[in-house]
C-alpha cells in the first residue's frame, strides 16, 4: 500500500514537472524545431513562451507583415486541437484574431479584423490620378486557409471615410463589400456605398491567380466633388454615370 502511494506521488510530482516545463518552455526554442510547420509564414526574434509569446517580425512571401503576440488556450488541446489569440501589430497592416489548428490538420480563422490605409489597394483600382484616402476594414467570420489564401470564407471589408486626393478632391463616404467563398475556391461578392456622396454598385471575385470586378458609379445629388473625381474612373455611360471594369493577375498586398 505504501508503494502504491508512493507510486502515485511520484505521478504527480511527474505531471507538476511536466506541466511546468511545458508552461514555461521558451517560444524560441519550440520555433527551432516546429517553426517549419507555420510556412509560408517566418517569425523572427521570438520571444516569450509557447503559451504568451511573441515575435518582433512576421513575413509572408517576403512581405513584412509586423510585430505578432500570441496567446495559446490550454482547454481546447484536450481535443488534439491548438487554438491561439493572435495580434499582428504593423506599419500597414493591423489586427486581431483567433486562429486554430484542428486535429485532422486544418488551418482555421475565427473572428478577426484587419484594418490597412486605402492606399493598399490602389495598385488593383488602378486609378493613377487619384490617392486613395482612408482605412480599410476586413472583418472574417470564420475561414479555413489554405497557404495563405482563405476558403470556405465569410465576411465584409469597409472602406472607412472613404475619400480620394491628386487630380480631384473628394469625400465618397462609407463604401462596403461583402464577400464569401465561391465554387470554384475563389472569393466573390458584392460592393455598395452606405448612403455617402457616392452611389456604387458592383461585383466581384478573386482567385490567386486572377481577380475582377465590375461596378458603376455616380454623384448622389450630383456632387459636384465626386462628379469632378470621377472623371478619373473608368468609362462614361449614357446616363452619366461611371462604368469601372478591373482585371488582373496575381494579388498583391505589398
Amino acid at each position: 500500500m505504501r508503494f502504491v502511494r508512493r507510486l502515485l506521488l511520484i505521478s504527480v510530482v511527474l505531471v507538476v514537472v511536466l506541466a511546468v516545463v511545458a508552461w514555461t518552455l521558451p517560444a524560441q526554442l519550440a520555433y527551432r524545431y516546429f517553426g517549419g510547420t507555420l510556412a509560408p509564414l517566418a517569425l523572427r526574434d521570438v520571444g516569450g513562451t509557447v503559451w504568451q509569446g511573441h515575435a518582433a517580425g512576421v513575413a509572408a512571401l517576403g512581405n513584412d507583415l509586423g510585430r505578432l503576440d500570441w496567446t495559446l488556450q490550454p482547454r481546447p488541446l484536450l481535443a488534439g486541437n491548438v487554438v491561439a489569440e493572435v495580434v499582428l501589430s504593423g506599419d500597414v497592416l493591423n489586427g486581431h484574431g483567433v486562429v486554430e489548428r484542428t486535429a485532422d490538420g486544418r488551418l482555421l480563422l475565427h473572428d478577426a479584423i484587419v484594418t490597412l490605409p486605402a492606399r493598399v489597394a490602389a495598385p488593383v483600382l488602378a486609378i493613377p490620378m487619384l490617392e486613395l484616402l482612408g482605412t480599410i476594414e476586413v472583418r472574417i467570420a470564420n475561414a479555413r486557409v489554405l497557404g495563405l489564401w482563405p476558403a470556405d470564407a465569410s465576411g465584409t471589408a469597409t472602406w472607412h471615410d472613404a475619400a480620394v486626393a491628386g487630380a480631384a478632391q473628394a469625400r465618397l463616404g462609407e463604401l462596403q463589400a461583402t464577400f464569401a467563398s465561391a465554387a470554384d475556391g475563389g472569393i466573390a461578392g458584392t460592393v455598395a456605398d452606405l448612403g455617402g456622396p457616392l452611389q456604387l454598385a458592383g461585383t466581384f471575385k478573386a482567385s490567386l491567380g486572377r481577380y475582377e470586378a465590375q461596378a458603376r458609379l455616380s454623384a448622389r445629388d450630383n456632387d459636384p466633388h465626386v462628379a469632378e473625381a470621377l472623371q478619373f474612373v473608368g468609362q462614361p455611360s449614357e446616363d452619366g454615370s461611371r462604368d469601372l471594369q478591373i482585371r488582373g493577375g496575381q494579388l498583391s498586398a505589398f
